[in-house]
């Protein structure tokens, strides 16, 4: 199947690269800047995903029959001091991305999501049947695309799998691409510094609570995903998750006893946006996609990224 990738220099999208190539596909890339190496896609594009014309000819010209949707926004923050940016970017642009998709007769969807949009879980463990009830323009706006590709499989014959991702960590040692930003864990390896963003959350130490997987279970899940699409149901939302949460204290604390080193807590403001709690419950998936966690050991999530680290000369 020619499946055509957005966000492809990402972080999760650059570890499908390793897992879906041995499957035969040929997959092709596309994202604003174009990662060091290209050489597992049959072709990267650097580009827009809302460029009608330019996406046209992706289409027309590759043949593409699949698009697993990777590209768009994970920082909170970012959604909350630019959000205008970011409704553009990630809804108006998918919006377009769908509409000459579907004009090129691509009906084939996975779309990554993310738990952002159940927003703050504090007493329960969130389903799919779960409201959901973001607080933050990130939330919402992972939200609203998938309600435009929910009506899109009823109204225009749009066959997608939306997966809800908790809180991606790890690395796989063929990978390329480390995450960046606002990600905990990166900022933990890459600095013995550590600001906590308030600690007055209602929770056991006080401190934000998230559900942590390791990026190869979520890969897996993408996989998996893959074969159902067309020959399943018309529309289906997954959780993929650990199922358990830990604290931000809690990755410092393992983080220094992977590494042998102390991390100097600074205490800040609390962020805007911020969630407490997330947890979310990825039963559904592991019923209706034999999808099974593979790295539910937090210390090896950390000791994955570490040694994906050590190994590219970084401290």
């Amino acid at each position: 199947m020619n499946i055509l990738i957005t966000g492809a220099a990402g972080y999760v999208a650059n570890h499908c690269l390793w897992k879906l190539l041995p499957s035969g596909h040929s997959l092709f890339g596309l994202d604003f800047l174009k990662p060091r190496d290209t050489s597992l896609f049959q072709k990267f594009y650097v580009g827009d995903h809302g460029n009608v014309s330019f996406i046209q000819s992706i289409f027309k010209g590759e043949r593409i029959e699949c698009i697993i949707h990777a590209s768009g926004v994970s920082s909170v923050t970012a959604t909350v001091e630019d959000p205008i940016k970011y409704y553009c970017n990630d809804l108006m642009g998918t919006t377009f991305l769908l509409k000459t998709a579907l004009e090129e007769n691509v009906k084939k969807l996975i779309f990554l999501s993310s738990a952002q949009v159940y927003g703050n879980v504090t007493q329960f463990t969130a389903t799919e049947n779960t409201p959901p009830l973001p607080i933050n323009p990130l939330g919402k706006i992972k939200l609203a695309i998938e309600q435009l590709i929910e009506s899109l499989t009823f109204s225009k014959g749009l066959y997608a799998i939306v997966l809800r991702i908790a809180n991606a960590i790890g690395m796989d040692p063929r990978a390329s691409t480390f995450p960046q930003n606002e990600d905990l864990l990166s900022n933990l390896l890459l600095s013995d510094q550590m600001d906590i963003f308030g600690d007055n959350c209602s929770t056991a130490d006080r401190t934000p609570e998230r559900d942590f997987i390791h990026v190869n279970d979520v890969v897996q899940a993408i996989i998996l995903s893959l074969p159902k699409l067309g020959y399943w149901k018309k529309y289906a939302v997954y959780n993929i998750s650990s199922g358990c949460t830990h604290s931000v204290k809690d990755i410092i604390e393992a983080v220094e006893n992977v590494t042998h080193r102390s991390i100097n807590i600074k205490l800040q403001k609390r962020r805007n946006g911020e969630i407490e709690r997330l947890a979310i419950d990825s039963r559904l998936a592991q019923r209706e996609l034999d999808w099974h966690l593979q790295y539910p050991s937090l210390e090896y999530m950390i000791e994955s990224a570490n040694g994906w680290l050590k190994s590219h000369g970084k401290p």
